[in-house]
C-alpha cells in the first residue's frame, strides 16, 4: 500500500492528537475531550483512509 500526502497528513494529525491527549489533557482540552476530540478523530481517520479518485493501486 502506497501512502499519499493525505494519508501521511492524517497520520501526523492523529499522532499529534494522541500525544496531546496523553501529555496535555488539561491545556488542550478543546481538542482532547468531548465533541472537539471526536471531530479531530474523524478528520484524522478520514485523511488516513483517503484513497483518492482512482484508488491507491494504479495498474
Amino acid at each position: 500500500m502506497k501512502l499519499n500526502k493525505f494519508n501521511v497528513l492524517g497520520w501526523v494529525f492523529i499522532i499529534f492528537w494522541g500525544i496531546s491527549e496523553f501529555f496535555f489533557r488539561e491545556e488542550l482540552s478543546i481538542i482532547t475531550t468531548g465533541l472537539g476530540g471526536l471531530i479531530c478523530l474523524i478528520i484524522g481517520m478520514t485523511l488516513v483512509l483517503y484513497k483518492g479518485k482512482k484508488g491507491l493501486d494504479k495498474h
